[in-house]
């Protein structure tokens, strides 16, 4: 059948992190002729031994969480296919149906595309760029980088992901990698997912600490895009009023007593603050906790 070499030229790409039980519920939607390499950034051997038997699912274990783009660069030496869908396992509606309709745009784009990406249900309008959904495919500057598909050849060509990311921003900086080759992204507007952000981590293993982690790269990997983008010292411009803000914030909220506001703002200050020195975005799970006990 047509649709079984469609399927089986499609690879899918996990990257995860203690989210065994996530992963095994996700895979049961994926058809059993797309290969699954699977990145895990946790050192999960349990997960290996639960997947060990299927021959479509390939487990890697990691035991330094290098982050989000970095992984799928590993995963992607490792794809034979000509396609591949670097997905969340916290995105919920990809299928048979979804696979075959990614191909299908693919083939009417001649291959000639940076990245495809689905419309997304319910998505924040704040920081979620979407196109407009009145066509059913719609050029975008760069989809959501929980739902990536990628013609394996062009992705190649550009040498993938800056490693120097670890969460966030990351699929931005790739797009413009991709414009100097002329190559763009387009939103799929009639493949609908739904993206239930941060449920992709079992949230018992990192407590309560997953947003804060969240909130130090997102303010490093920003300062670290402007200031490759538009050099330091436009960079340093831009964000010059950020760093007033948040210093005001941590300001009024030690004054006050906020101690969660002031723990928030305080982490928001560390990681900008670590991107401007050149640091690398070395903050993790288990380094925060400690973290916020010296604060």
């Amino acid at each position: 059948m047509i649709s079984d070499k469609i399927l089986s030229n499609i690879t899918i790409v996990l990257i995860t992190y203690k989210s065994r039980d996530k992963v095994i519920n996700f895979i049961k939607k994926i058809p059993k002729l797309s290969p699954i390499i699977i990145i895990d950034n946790s050192n999960d051997f349990k997960l290996k031994k639960k997947l060990i038997k299927k021959k479509n699912i390939k487990v890697y274990l990691k035991k330094k969480n290098t982050g989000y783009g970095s992984s799928i660069n590993y995963a992607c030496k490792k794809i034979k296919s000509k396609y591949f869908l670097a997905v969340q396992c916290d995105v919920e509606g990809i299928n048979k149906k979804t696979l075959l309709n990614f191909n299908k745009y693919a083939i009417q784009l001649n291959d000639k595309f940076s990245m495809l990406g689905p419309y997304f249900v319910d998505a924040p309008k704040k920081g979620h760029i979407q196109s407009s959904g009145k066509k059913d495919l719609e050029k975008i500057f760069c989809v959501h980088g929980s739902c990536l598909f990628f013609n394996t050849k062009n992705f190649n060509l550009v040498k993938g992901f800056d490693k120097n990311y670890f969460l966030y921003w990351e699929e931005r900086d790739l797009a413009i990698k991709f414009k100097k080759y002329k190559l763009y992204s387009f939103q799929i507007n009639n493949i609908k997912v739904k993206h239930k952000k941060g449920n992709s981590v079992n949230k018992n293993a990192i407590k309560n600490n997953l947003e804060l982690l969240y909130n130090w790269h997102f303010i490093w990997s920003k300062y670290y895009y402007y200031k490759k983008m538009c050099g330091l010292t436009l960079a340093f411009l831009y964000f010059f009023p950020i760093i007033i803000r948040i210093n005001f914030r941590i300001f009024i909220y030690s004054l006050f007593k906020n101690d969660k506001k002031f723990t928030k703002y305080y982490i928001r200050w560390h990681g900008l603050k670590e991107s401007i020195k050149n640091k690398t975005s070395y903050m993790r799970i288990e380094l925060i906790e400690k973290f916020i006990q010296k604060i």
